[in-house]
């Protein structure tokens, strides 16, 4: 497991307010321009008189309160009401045809999705195209937000699909679809919402057919997912907007680790591979940031690669029951943010070892080996004379 430690300072400025001298200069220069006008008429000379009874020194804090609450209810307002929400979907991975994509797209552009916008389908493939995007799945905040940007979007979806036979007997099959969406905010990067769905039916088209009417009945679902990730941004961009410390990568022989003993951890924990990825066959990557408190106690976990399949619920989960000394800095335990990464790959079939046969069954097959070697020889009937 790799652990990164996050190290930094922060700093804050301060500085002498002005704003106030500027304002009483700006006062005296409006009062002289209204005695040279003044003879022009009183409604001019009155309209001067309420700007100087503003801009007056006196009266700058209730402009600033004023201008403070204005700018408040502009935010929030253009938070809230900055509408449709504009709104990609990619080609999905396994959909050769595009009908999943398709349809989602066509949900997103029918009446009653007037809160989302959905992007020209071209251009969003070119999009994708210029930004070297792979079909990946598994991508990480950085590489979903830098997608995102490419695609100009404040949301984008994305999406796997598998129609496979399972055989029930020698003789008996079924087929089953299965679809894996994943909506990301372009943003953050962070992945907003994960569907998994899967139907089975006698015939492959049937299966298809059903695994598209259940897509469709969870678009509302992804619309309401949508949307309450796009009030919730007033307070993300106040976190992300503050200053995150570097992390730095802990190894052997790093001159950065000297200041800092790592946490050592007293068991080795595996997260579980879901029956979800493995229906899918998913070989994926988890990183998670993790805060490793002085108390011997994990704090936050923040999952920065997903993978989805509940892969990155299961990688959570372990993160949380691990057990660790603290790190130390200067001989003191000290709390640390570290990056946490799980590779989750399909496990192999198990083998059953064969069973020893029983010396009935080895005896019987003997005799069997025996009389195909050593056939039984017919008596020879001798003639009459």
């Amino acid at each position: 497991m790799r652990v990164a430690l996050l190290t930094g300072k922060q700093t804050a400025e301060h500085a002498n307010d002005d704003r106030g001298s500027r304002i009483e200069d700006r006062g005296s220069r409006i009062e002289d321009r209204r005695s040279c006008h003044c003879a022009q008429g009183d409604p001019q000379f009155s309209i001067f008189n309420l700007r100087s009874s503003i801009l007056d020194p006196r009266s700058s804090i209730f402009f600033r309160v004023l201008l403070f609450a204005s700018w408040l209810l502009a935010s929030s307002h253009s938070i809230s009401a900055q509408e449709p929400i504009r709104l990609a979907v990619l080609d999905f991975d396994g959909d050769g045809q595009g009908k999943f994509a398709g349809l989602l797209r066509s949900l997103a552009s029918a009446p009653g999705s007037e809160q989302v916008e959905l992007l020209d389908e071209h251009l969003t493939r070119l999009a994708a195209h210029g930004a070297e995007y792979d079909g990946s799945i598994n991508l990480s905040r950085e590489e979903a937000r830098a997608l995102g940007q490419s695609l100009g979007c404040e949301f984008f979806i994305l999406g796997k699909i598998l129609v496979t036979r399972r055989a029930v007997s020698s003789d008996k099959f079924y087929f089953e679809a299965l679809a894996g969406l994943f909506v990301v905010e372009a943003r953050t990067g962070a992945l907003t919402l994960f569907v998994f769905d899967r139907e089975q039916a006698g015939d492959e088209g049937d299966a298809r057919n059903r695994l598209e009417e259940t897509v469709g009945r969870g678009w509302p679902v992804c619309v309401s997912a949508i949307v309450s990730a796009r009030k919730k941004q007033a307070a993300e961009i106040e976190s992300v907007s503050r200053e995150r410390q570097p992390l730095i990568e802990i190894v052997p022989d790093d001159p950065n680790d000297q200041e800092v003993e790592r946490p050592v951890f007293s068991q080795r924990l595996k997260p579980a591979y879901t029956e979800q990825a493995d229906l899918m066959g998913i070989t994926a990557t988890v990183e998670l940031e993790a805060v490793f408190g002085a108390d011997g106690k994990v704090g936050d976990v923040q999952v920065t690669r997903w993978a989805g399949f509940g892969l990155d619920e299961s990688a959570a989960a372990t993160v949380r029951q691990l057990t660790f000394k603290p790190a130390r800095r200067d001989g003191k335990n000290v709390t640390i943010r570290a990056l946490v990464r799980y590779n989750f790959r399909r496990p192999l079939p198990q083998v059953v070892a064969p069973q020893a046969a029983s010396p009935e069954e080895i005896e019987r097959i003997r005799g069997s080996l025996r009389e195909i070697l050593i056939p039984k020889q017919s008596p020879v009937k001798r003639p009459n004379f």
